[in-house]
């Protein structure tokens, strides 16, 4: 039976419990605790986090703010802070700044001596050389040369277990690259790509017509699972995600952006939806001493929802099912957690327990993310630890195993280990090869064994792994065919081959995966009579093999099944063009917004509002939605039904406050939802103002009404221009009365 971190998953129900701690009351599961780790001054509005070999927490650091990219890319007033615990109690209690004149820092990852930082649009490597705590050497590792309005065009990066690091490409601007293989790639959709750490091997693991893929994270037998924003287009409450991102897949809603890019059917399925989340941070857990229940869980943090939220992976064919809960929960509306990460080895280390650290970046952050155009930098974030109060510890193992220590103790401890061992080179391999293959070995050894060997260049290292193909745990059979994979290993085809009907599915898709790589023409037959289930995922990983093995002439008489899209895949690819650039369309500046004594007059409105908002009826509200004289139906959506002009507002009541729906309602041009922004597209002959809902080589769509669409040629668009004023009618405050005005945001904030 497969099973994450070996132990069995078992999901439990318990009551909650509520801890105070400044303005927030948390609350958290039973039998979990929640308190300071650190806050202002040592750490201002912290995004993300990543530990150092001792012990050191490395922190992105927000300024606060929220002017446009350019400018920031200009100043760089961001920085990273080095936080230490210098008693052990849990509690961080110096911080020195290890990187000032930062672009905003969206990703950290310390590897190696190292903390790589992503700064849209590059990924920098900086080192502190002295040991003074401050880096004094900065390298650029990563330039992805594209910068949009929302700086989303970089998140990472992130370590494999196969030693490549990992990072994800959101927005919508063209980027170009040499791949590692030689080959010219151009792509203006979303991505999560891989590289080593030598800048060798550079490719793209999926592709996505998503906003915004954000964090990734692996499971012990190294497959990815990504977060991200507007996988699907906004409906019955759906939006964000997490998804298990196999090698090929497309994932996202349909977009331009993905013409021209090969797929093996429908949009990859998504593992879990979040809603309007702003899923932002993933944790993959150990959590010594936690109890099983507790292990191999995986962690998100949903930024508009105030929570961070627990998922149980349990095997689905050859993917994962989630079973979702809470795992921490704040009633603050200003509570917004950013990143989540283990740390290993408890409260200075004591015990060996685990616990998690959740980054709350506070108040300041808009761009793109709206709840309303009132900016709050002065709320201030902070650092949390939740820990297990009755922690259950595992008995010592009678004998030390010479791996132990690639599979136990905190991420850096590992990640010196495995170090010394591919410093040692072939010497290393016997000894890994013996663990691997030794019974007496716990399952997690026996996985960091394969990933260690992974990244051990040469035939001893890809014999030694090929053995793990041969291993009665699924869990190795599927690592061991990821890394060959990985390395094209044409020995191990042989190998391969009859995995493609083994029990496990999840080691079935891999080993298709590894075929295709490979390559081998010979394989298209074993591939063709593959039994897929009716498994999409499966489905997906032998048709990619069979397109990338390219034997079109073996494919003439496949039938219906992975055979037939993988021929129409080729027919396809032999006659597309690789799609053209798009020439930049100039961004002028916004129209202005209303001036201060207009603002302060809204203000004042909204609290005369506000005082009666508090006797509104959400079923009078309900009716009201519904009813003609409100039309609010003709541009949003409720559980399905209605209009898809403006954004869907399912679940709006759980990521908007009674002031933000009562603003959005009377002042609609206060705030824009991300996608429904309006833009003056001025043209030669022809202007238009609404919201771009495509952009392609040949022209631009504007839709200004629920069934109006002007479509200008791109060659005519002189430029595009952020306006100032919503397309949602204004003055509903004069429409409907303040009492029914009440009952409508009543049933608004009710929707969650």
């Amino acid at each position: 039976m497969r099973v994450l971190f070996s132990t069995l998953l078992v999901a439990s129900v318990s009551s909650a419990a509520e801890f105070k701690i400044g303005l927030h009351t948390f609350t958290l599961p039973e039998g979990l605790t929640v308190e300071l780790a650190a806050g202002p001054p040592l750490v201002d509005r912290p995004i993300t986090m990543a530990f150092g070999d001792t012990g050191e927490l490395y922190v992105a650091d927000s300024s606060g703010s929220n002017d446009p990219v350019e400018k920031q890319l200009a100043e760089k007033p961001h920085r990273i802070v080095r936080l230490v615990d210098t008693d052990g109690d849990g509690k961080f209690d110096k911080s020195t700044v290890f990187a000032d004149k930062m672009m905003f820092p969206e990703g950290t990852l310390w590897l190696d001596g190292s903390l790589y930082v992503s700064a849209p649009p590059q990924i920098w490597k900086l080192t502190d050389t002295n040991k003074d705590g401050v880096a004094d050497k900065r390298e650029l590792w990563f330039d992805g040369k594209t910068l949009t309005g929302c700086a989303n065009d970089l998140h990472g990066p992130y370590a494999g277990p196969d030693g490549f690091i990992y990072w994800c490409k959101g927005g919508f601007a063209e980027q170009r690259f040499k791949l590692g293989d030689g080959r010219d790639f151009g792509s203006s959709a979303s991505h999560l790509y891989r590289m080593r750490p030598d800048g060798t091997g550079f490719e793209a693991v999926i592709t996505a017509g998503m906003d915004n893929p954000v964090d990734v994270v692996f499971t012990p037998s190294g497959e990815p699972l990504v977060c991200g924003t507007f996988l699907q287009n906004p409906a019955n409450g759906k939006r964000d995600g997490i998804y298990h991102a196999v090698y090929g897949g497309v994932w996202g809603k349909e977009h331009r952006c993905l013409k021209g890019h090969p797929r093996t059917g429908p949009l990859m399925p998504v593992m879990t939806q979040l809603g309007p989340a702003a899923a932002c941070g993933l944790e993959m857990s150990r959590l010594t001493g936690w109890g099983d229940e507790w292990r191999g869980n995986l962690f998100a943090t949903n930024f508009n929802l105030r929570k961070v939220t627990r998922h149980i992976l349990t095997p689905d064919g050859a993917t994962f099912r989630s079973t979702d809960s809470d795992l921490l929960v704040s009633d603050q509306t200003d509570f917004h957690p950013t990143d989540v990460i283990e740390q290993e080895g408890g409260l200075g280390g004591k015990n060996g327990t685990s616990s998690l650290l959740i980054a709350d970046t506070g108040g300041w952050y808009k761009i793109c993310c709206p709840t309303s155009q009132l900016v709050k930098p002065e709320v201030l974030g902070a650092i949390y630890r939740v820990r297990k109060t009755d922690l259950r510890l595992a008995p010592g193992r009678q004998a030390l195993s010479v791996t132990k220590s690639l599979a136990h103790g905190p991420a850096a401890t590992r990640e010196r280990a495995a170090r010394k061992f591919i410093q040692d080179g072939e010497q290393a391999v016997p000894i890994l090869a013996a663990a691997l293959t030794g019974p007496a070995h716990p399952l997690d050894e026996r996985l960091a064994s394969v990933w260690t060997l992974t990244r051990i260049p040469g035939e001893a290292a890809r014999a030694a792994v090929r053995s793990a193909l041969a291993q009665k745990e699924p869990e190795l059979r599927t690592a061991a065919a990821l890394s060959i994979a990985l390395w094209r290993d044409k020995g191990a085809t042989d190998a391969l081959i009859p995995l493609l009907a083994d029990a496990d599915l999840h080691t079935r898709r891999a080993a298709a995966e590894a075929l295709g790589r490979i390559g081998d023409k010979s394989t298209v037959a074993p591939l063709l009579a593959t039994e897929t289930a009716g498994d999409r995922f499966l489905e997906h990983s032998v048709t990619y093999a069979l397109y990338e093995i390219g034997d079109a002439a073996s494919l003439t008489a496949a039938p219906d099944g992975p055979g037939k899209v993988a021929r129409e895949m080729l027919a396809t690819s032999a006659t597309t063009k690789p799609a053209a650039a798009m020439k930049p369309i100039p961004v002028v500046p916004a129209v202005p917004g209303p001036d201060a004594a207009t603002l302060a007059r809204q203000r004042a409105r909204l609290e005369e509002l506000l005082a009666v908002s508090k006797q509104g009826d959400p079923q009078r509200g309900k009716k009201l939605f519904l009813d003609a004289k409100s039309a609010c139906t003709t541009c949003h959506a409720q559980g399905g039904d209605g209009g898809t002009f403006g954004p869907d507002l399912t679940k709006v009541g759980a990521i908007r406050t009674t002031r933000d729906l009562l603003e959005a309602v009377v002042y609609p041009s206060s705030s824009f939802v991300r996608s429904y922004e309006p833009t003056i597209v001025k043209g030669k002959t022809t202007s238009a103002l609404g919201i771009i809902i495509g952009e392609t080589p040949e022209e631009v769509v504007v839709r200004s009404a629920p069934v109006v669409e002007t479509r200008i040629p791109r060659a005519d668009v002189l430029s595009f221009q952020p306006a100032a004023t919503s397309l949602m009618p204004q003055g509903y405050d004069g429409i409907l009365t303040p009492a029914q005005l009440a009952d409508l945001i009543a049933y608004l904030a009710s929707s969650k």
